[in-house]
């Protein structure tokens, strides 16, 4: 498979954004690119056609054509981890193995393939799995977004160490949701974890009032990230 692997520190650090903003970058620089959530869960179907919000939005960005079933083969309708979603709802947990199947037919027909994880690499997809064994299944290298406040440097260092005992490959780290008007803590937060974690950070996005992948998608092109990714 080529492509990468999007993880977060912790949910809500704007993985999906990030995920969007480089299928965007790599769609307009002529890449034929896909981007998939294999696992998502919410309160409420987002849509007719998508069930995640995430998935839609990842879409969007990359111009899909696939059904909503292959973007996201698994959704479960509590917004809680896949493991605990399923069983709150009296459902077997995913098939962390099947889930894998639409994303190789993805890898076959497109290019490039960027996947986003669901919460962090911990997140439990049923009683023995865990984001990072999937990760370790694609064989993608990861990309880690964090955020820059206070408890990031425990979060993403927490991480990176998952990452190395799983054995994946990290290809950076993005810091995203940086303040306009940052303290001393935010504003030294990328040169630390870049420094102790020993991963470089590729990109810093300020806070959006209103997230837009294509913004993000122009502050990577300021960037070598795209190049970092194809390499």
């Amino acid at each position: 498979m080529r492509g990468v692997f999007v993880t977060g520190t912790d949910t809500g650090v704007g993985k999906t954004q990030v995920a969007a903003g480089l299928a965007w970058l790599l769609k307009k620089r002529g890449v034929d690119v896909a981007a998939t959530k294999p696992f998502a869960t919410g309160e409420k179907f987002h849509s007719k056609k998508f069930k995640s919000q995430d998935t839609a939005i990842l879409a969007e960005a990359a111009d899909a054509t696939e059904p909503d079933d292959e973007l996201n083969p698994v959704f479960f309708k509590v917004p809680a981890s896949p493991l605990m979603a399923a069983q709150m709802l009296g459902k077997s947990p995913p098939d962390v193995h099947g889930a894998l199947f639409p994303l190789k037919k993805l890898c076959i027909m497109h290019q490039f393939v960027i996947v986003e994880g669901i919460g962090g690499l911990m997140v439990p997809l049923t009683e023995r799995e865990f984001v990072a064994d999937f990760a370790r299944l694609t064989a993608l290298p990861v990309l880690i977004v964090a955020h820059p406040r206070l408890g990031t440097l425990n979060h993403t260092l927490l991480t990176v160490r998952v990452c190395r005992e799983f054995g994946l490959d990290i290809k950076g780290i993005i810091v995203n949701m940086m303040p306009k008007k940052p303290s001393a803590v935010e504003r030294r937060a990328p040169e630390m974890i870049q420094r102790l974690a020993g991963v470089p950070v590729l990109a810093v996005i300020p806070e959006m009032k209103k997230p837009d992948y294509k913004a993000v998608g122009r502050l990577f092109e300021k960037t070598d990230i795209a190049d970092r990714l194809l390499s």
